[in-house]
């Protein structure tokens, strides 16, 4: 197992197309690949998810795929680029087509229903913005306050407008059948506003006989408000930084990401940072400083992951950008104990004997120095929340197939290896777990382990068992 324990998540695209490119990500770090369902078509979807599906088999090494839905995402459509000026006025249609030449349309167009005079219109990630001046039943009259170069499919921010649109879209329901088709681990919703999407999500997903964890993205006002409830309802989230500075002030983002970050690892789901962290390495080999800050920040945070958007989707070095990543991961993570940890005491809102059972577990490691921690998981919740403590010892998560091993790639820390389902009512599945890690190479002879199950005879009861054992010769266990 490498040394880093936080995840890499990498989006792929053209510039990652080739298998050259494919596997040469693979080998500088990359834990988890993400598919952006809002650029492409579902033919390059899936042969992104096939290529990514061959590579690793052929690395022999684990990588899970997250499929990211478009969600309501407005976006600028039009052909050319366009130069804006200020104080010229802009004009958007408010249908599907435009209705003079010039007029501008947007996805989901009916979401301009919510404006009114005077809110802004923020493109291009906020680089470019507009006033609302005027509002017709056809058209909505905008004038320019900050210029620049529009290219297409840009994003459109509305922070001012109190918005009313449906959790998903259709675009989102043609993505779902894309991901099912192709398998993806793990699934993210875009601009999550409240708990209730999850189950929208997780409705869609049944008609196409799909069930993988869903995670939020969280890059509205809203989110931040209802974060507690959102992360409870999905199985994970992600800080999606880039929406998120343009919908809430921008000095407000670091502690929104400090907060949320906190609550995930509370709940014991995981999370990942995303948007601009090594940006501008997409036209440099090397990132600036503040950007090596920002990475280190967000491990410091407790982020189980952070994540490359277009460094590798379309940049100029997408090898170097994971290269970069890793070592200043493993930097990080090199001095965690330095640091004041987003988990420190008990969990505040316990909800379970497996709360206070993990962590005992945690701290029992620490105090008899054990090597790793072995947790058989047929879910992997156990393991998540051993590893929501960040124990400086390994996490062995033995699985009982290859898609929850996948799914395990995106949390904090846990390598997970195969185990075979037993057959036998009443087998020692604690002892089963211990031969698993052993054949797997994740724990050697003569190390000292805790064994945590939940089950730990098969076909049998609930009964959360902790051992403390030496590893043996062919990884039978012996006393300590």
């Amino acid at each position: 197992m490498s040394k880093r324990r936080t995840r890499i998540v990498a989006t792929l695209g053209p510039a990652t197309d080739t298998p050259a490119m494919l596997r040469a990500i693979l080998e500088a770090g990359v834990d988890v690949v993400r598919i952006n369902f809002s650029h492409g078509t579902a033919e390059e979807h899936l042969a992104r998810i096939a290529r990514l599906r061959e590579a690793s088999r052929e690395l022999k090494m684990p990588v899970a795929v997250l499929g990211d839905l478009p969600g309501p995402k407005l976006r600028v459509r039009m052909t050319g680029e366009r130069l804006l000026t200020i104080g010229q006025e802009l004009v958007f249609s408010r249908g599907e087509k435009a209705l003079t030449e010039g007029d501008l349309v947007i996805t989901e167009p009916e979401i301009l229903d919510d404006l009114a005079v005077g809110h802004r219109i923020l493109l291009d990630d906020g680089r470019l913005q507009l006033e609302t001046a005027r509002i017709t039943p056809e058209r909505v009259f905008a004038r320019v306050t900050v210029g620049g170069k529009l290219l297409p499919n840009k994003g459109v921010n509305l922070p001012d407008t109190p918005l009313t649109f449906p959790a998903m879209t259709d675009r989102d329901r043609q993505a779902i059948a894309v991901a099912a088709q192709g398998k993806v681990d793990w699934l993210a919703l875009s601009f999550v506003r409240k708990a209730s999407a999850a189950d929208d999500m997780r409705a869609e997903m049944r008609k196409h006989f799909f069930d993988a964890p869903i995670l939020a993205k969280l890059e509205r006002p809203e989110a931040v408000e209802h974060a507690k409830a959102i992360i409870a309802a999905f199985d994970g989230i992600m800080v999606a930084r880039g929406d998120l500075g343009v919908e809430i002030p921008l000095e407000c983002v670091p502690t929104a990401q400090k907060k949320m970050i906190a609550l995930a690892l509370q709940a014991g789901k995981p999370v990942i940072t995303a948007t601009d962290m090594l940006d501008s390495m997409r036209q440099n080999p090397r990132p600036t400083r503040a950007e090596a800050g920002d990475v280190a920040n967000a491990i410091y945070d407790g982020t189980d992951a952070v994540m490359l958007s277009g460094e590798t989707a379309v940049g100029l070095y997408p090898v170097e950008s994971v290269a970069c990543m890793n070592r200043i991961a493993i930097e990080a993570e090199s001095h965690l104990r330095e640091v004041d940890r987003p988990i420190a005491g008990p969990v505040e809102h316990v909800r379970s004997i497996d709360d206070h059972i993990t962590q005992t577990v945690v701290e029992l490691a620490a105090k008899i120095g054990a090597d790793a921690i072995i947790t058989p998981t047929t879910t992997g919740r156990t393991a998540r929340l051993i590893a929501r403590h960040r124990p400086p010892i390994a996490i062995i998560a033995p699985v009982p197939s290859e898609t929850i091993l996948r799914r395990m790639m995106l949390v904090w820390g846990v390598q997970p290896v195969l185990r075979e389902e037993s057959k036998q009512a009443g087998e020692d599945r604690v002892s089963a777990a211990l031969k698993a890690s052993f054949d797997a190479g994740a724990v050697v002879e003569g190390q000292r382990v805790i064994l945590l199950s939940g089950n730990p005879v098969h076909g049998g009861a609930h009964l959360p068992t902790i051992r403390f054992v030496r590893v043996g010769a062919r990884g039978t266990p012996e006393e300590p």
